[in-house]
C-alpha cells in the first residue's frame, strides 16, 4: 500500500462512486457521524513524538530519500535478457476481472472504473494514489491465456505492458515507486512463465524481449529502491521481487538479487512473524497479503529446487496459516481490524488450501513441519477460547452455535511502523449464528481526509473513547505520535462461562485504566464488562457498530431511578434476534455511520453510543441476550470492582 512519506492529493473518500452492495442501502454521500473527531493538526510535539520511535536505519533512509528524491534512471548497458525454463504453480488473479479489463479497457479498481480511453491512466493526477499503485501492480495479468479462445487478450496483455514500458521512461512516475514496482516485476514474471510459449507462437518474439529487458531495469531499479525507510510488508514486496527476478530471469545480475533477498528474508521472516503465526503489523488483511507472499516464494523455491529457501520458508507458512484459520469468522473471511478490508488479499479459503489446511479445520498442522505455538483450541463442539499472546488477539468461538468473537488487544503495530494501526485496542467483532453483527468500521480510503482520520479513530471501533480523546496520537494517513501501551490480555474459563481480558493505557495521562472483560454465559449470552480505574470526573463514550443488515430499534425505556438496569434495543438480523440492555446510567443514541467492507465502498449502518459521565472508579456492562432467554443475573459491587454473573464471580 503507500508508503507514508509520498505526498498525496487532499480529497474525500466521499468522491466515490459508491455502489449498491447485498441490498444493503449506501449513499456516496453518508456523513461523518456527530461523534466523528476533528483533524488535528500536528504540532512539533507531534513530530518528535512520531519520529522517537523510528530505527537509526530508517531515518538514514528517509534522510537519503528525501535529498536524492525522485532520480532519474541510471543509463544500464542493455544486455541479453532470457526467462528459466522453471515453471512454479500460482493461483491466478480474478480471470474474469482480468479478462474483461483486456477486451473493453475499462480498469476498475477498489469500487472506482476508468473507461476506456485512447491513453492509460498511469499517473494522473485525477485519481486516487492507492487506484493508480493498484494499475501500476498488473494484477490483471496474472492469468493463463494459452488457450486458442485468449489469442486477444494475450496480445492485448502485451500491448497494454509495452505501453507502460513507452510512456514510463523517467522513473520519477508512480510506476517506478518500490511498492508498485515491486508487485509489477512479480506479476509481469508470473505471466511469462505462464504464457511466453503462446506469445511465441504468435509471433510476439518481439514483445517478449521487451518486456524482459525492461524487467530487468525494473529489477536494477527497485535493488536502488528498498523501502528500508519502512520496513514491515513493504520491504517483504521488495524481497520477493527481488527473488522472483533472480530465479526466474537469466541476467548478470540474477545470482545477486536472488542472494540478497533470501539474505533480507532470514532477518525480516525473524522480525515480522511473531510466535503466534501473526505478521507483526497486526492488520488481518495484510497477514493474508504477506501469508501469499511466503506461499509464492515456497513455491518458487520448490520449482528451481531452491531446498533451503523452501525448509526457510515452510515452518513459518504453517504459523501463520494456522494463525489466520484461529482469526476468520464463520463467513470464511477475515476481521476488519486495523487496516483491513475485503478484496484485497487472496480469500482465506485459497489461502489455507495452499498451505494445506481447509477451513473444515482451520487449525490443524501440516505434519512434515513444526508444531506451531499457542494454539490450544481443539475445535469441540462447544465453547472454546483461543489467546494469540504476541499479536493481541483473543477468540472465543462456539461452534455449536455458528458464533464467534474476535477481540483486539494488541498494539497498533511495530513502534516503528504503525502506519497501518487504528484505536481500536479492546475492540471486537462479533458474528452470531454465522451472520456479522458487531463489526468494525473498516477502511474506505488511504486519502488524507477528514474520512480516513474517522476510520481510524477510537469511536470507530467498538470500544470506549475517554473525555473525547483518541487512544493513540493519529494524524495524516499513516502516522501516530503518541500511541498506548497494552498491559493484559488472557481469556480462559470460569466454570462454564467462557471469556477474555484486556487491559491498556491509552488515557493514563488523563488518570484513567481502561479494562474490558467480555463472557459468554452458558446460555449464549455475551456480556461486556468495562471497568474504568482511576478517580475524578470522566466522560465515557461506548460505541457499538452494527452491520448494515442488522435492525435495531428501541424496545423499552431505561427507568431512570433505576442506577442498575438500562434501556433495551431490539437486534434483529436474519431470522435470530437478540436484545442489547445496558445497565448502568447514562445516555443511549442510535446513529446512522458507515460500514467499508471494501476501499470505495460505504453502506449505512446503525451505531449505538452510550455515553456516561462520572466519578471513577465505575464499570460499564451491557448485555446481547439470545431471544427467549433469560438475561443473566448481574450484580456488581458498591465499589465496581467486582461483578457476578448468574452467581458466579467474574474477577477484575
Amino acid at each position: 500500500m503507500p508508503p507514508q512519506n509520498n505526498p498525496k492529493k487532499p480529497g474525500s473518500a466521499a468522491e466515490f462512486e459508491i455502489p449498491q452492495r447485498n441490498g444493503a442501502e449506501s449513499n456516496r454521500n453518508v456523513s461523518l457521524p456527530d461523534f466523528a473527531p476533528s483533524v488535528v493538526p500536528p504540532t512539533l510535539g507531534t513530530y518528535w513524538r512520531t519520529a522517537r520511535h523510528l530505527r537509526w536505519a530508517q531515518l538514514a533512509a528517509q534522510a537519503r530519500r528525501r535529498m536524492l528524491g525522485s532520480s532519474a534512471l541510471p543509463a544500464w548497458n542493455p544486455v541479453p535478457v532470457a526467462l528459466r525454463k522453471v515453471s512454479p504453480a500460482f493461483p491466478e488473479w480474478q480471470p474474469p476481472q482480468a479478462l474483461r479489463m483486456l477486451e473493453t479497457g475499462e480498469f476498475r479498481f477498489l469500487n472506482v472504473a476508468h473507461p476506456a480511453s485512447e491513453s492509460i491512466p498511469w499517473s494522473s493526477q485525477g485519481l486516487g494514489k492507492l487506484w493508480l499503485y493498484n494499475l501500476n501492480y498488473f494484477d490483471f495479468l496474472n492469468c493463463d491465456l494459452r488457450a486458442p479462445q485468449h489469442r486477444f487478450h494475450l496480445r492485448r496483455a502485451l500491448d497494454v505492458a509495452r505501453d507502460w514500458c513507452a510512456r514510463n521512461t523517467l522513473g520519477a512516475e508512480v510506476g517506478w515507486e518500490p511498492f508498485p514496482l515491486s508487485l509489477r516485476i512479480v506479476n509481469w514474471l508470473k505471466f511469462l512463465i505462464r504464457n511466453a510459449q503462446a506469445a511465441e507462437a504468435l509471433g510476439e518474439g518481439k514483445a517478449l524481449e521487451e518486456l524482459l529487458a525492461s524487467l530487468r531495469i525494473q529489477t536494477l531499479t527497485l535493488e536502488a529502491r528498498l523501502e528500508t525507510h519502512l520496513l514491515a510488508n513493504h520491504l517483504l514486496k521488495n524481497i520477493k521481487a527481488l527473488m522472483f527476478a533472480g530465479a526466474l530471469l537469466d541476467a548478470p545480475e540474477s545470482p545477486r538479487w536472488y542472494g540478497k533477498g533470501e539474505k533480507l528474508l532470514r532477518r525480516e521472516l525473524e522480525e515480522q512473524i511473531l510466535p503466534d503465526g501473526g505478521h507483526i503489523e497486526r492488520s488481518p488483511m495484510y497477514h493474508a497479503e504477506v501469508l501469499e507472499d511466503l506461499l509464492d516464494l515456497e513455491a518458487l523455491a520448490e520449482a528451481s529446487g531452491r531446498t533451503d529457501t523452501r525448509e526457510l520458508l515452510s515452518p513459518r507458512v504453517s504459523r501463520m496459516a494456522n494463525f489466520l484459520g484461529c482469526v476468520l469468522h464463520p463467513d470464511g473471511e477475515i476481521a476488519l481490524f486495523n487496516d483491513s478490508a475485503f478484496g484485497v488479499a487472496p480469500a482465506p479459503s485459497g489461502l489455507l488450501r495452499r498451505a494445506g489446511m481447509s477451513l473444515d479445520a482451520p487449525l490443524g498442522n501440516r505434519a512434515e513441519h513444526e508444531e506451531p505455538k499457542g494454539f490450544p483450541c481443539t475445535l469441540k463442539n462447544g465453547p472454546e477460547v483461543t489467546v494469540l499472546l504476541e499479536s493481541g488477539y483473543g477468540v472465543v468461538r462456539d461452534l455449536s452455535s455458528k458464533s464467534c468473537l474476535i477481540f483486539d488487544c494488541g498494539p497498533l503495530g511495530p513502534e516503528y511502523q504503525p502506519g497501518h494501526g487504528h484505536c481500536d485496542l479492546l475492540s471486537y467483532e462479533l458474528s452470531l449464528h454465522g451472520r456479522r453483527v458487531v463489526v468494525d468500521t473498516g477502511v474506505s480510503t488511504y486519502e488524507p481526509c477528514a474520512e480516513r482520520y474517522y476510520e481510524r479513530s477510537t469511536v470507530a471501533h467498538n470500544t470506549l473513547r475517554i473525555d473525547g480523546e483518541e487512544q493513540a496520537e493519529i494524524w495524516a494517513s499513516f502516522r501516530v505520535g503518541r500511541r498506548p501501551q497494552v498491559t493484559r490480555l488472557e481469556g480462559g474459563e470460569i466454570g462454564e462461562f467462557h471469556f477474555v481480558r484486556g487491559e491498556h493505557s491509552a488515557y493514563q495521562h488523563r488518570g484513567v485504566i481502561h479494562s474490558r472483560t467480555i463472557v459468554l454465559t452458558p446460555g449464549k449470552c455475551w456480556v461486556v464488562i468495562d471497568l474504568l480505574s482511576g478517580k475524578g470526573k470522566h466522560l465515557a463514550e461506548s460505541l457499538v457498530h452494527f452491520h448494515p443488515e442488522v435492525g435495531v430499534e428501541m424496545s423499552s425505556h431505561p427507568d431512570g431511578d433505576n442506577a442498575g438496569r438500562g434501556g433495551a434495543w431490539a437486534i434483529r438480523f436474519g431470522g435470530d434476534q437478540y436484545s442489547l440492555t445496558t445497565l448502568g446510567r447514562g445516555k443511549v443514541q442510535p446513529q446512522q455511520t458507515w460500514y467499508a467492507p471494501e476501499f470505495g465502498l460505504r453502506l449505512r449502518r446503525t451505531t449505538l453510543n452510550w455515553s456516561w459521565e462520572g466519578d471513577l472508579p465505575a464499570s460499564l456492562v451491557y448485555v446481547l441476550t439470545p431471544a427467549g432467554e433469560r438475561p443473566p443475573d448481574i450484580r456488581r459491587s458498591p465499589d465496581e470492582r467486582r461483578i457476578e454473573i448468574d452467581r458466579v464471580l467474574i474477577p477484575f
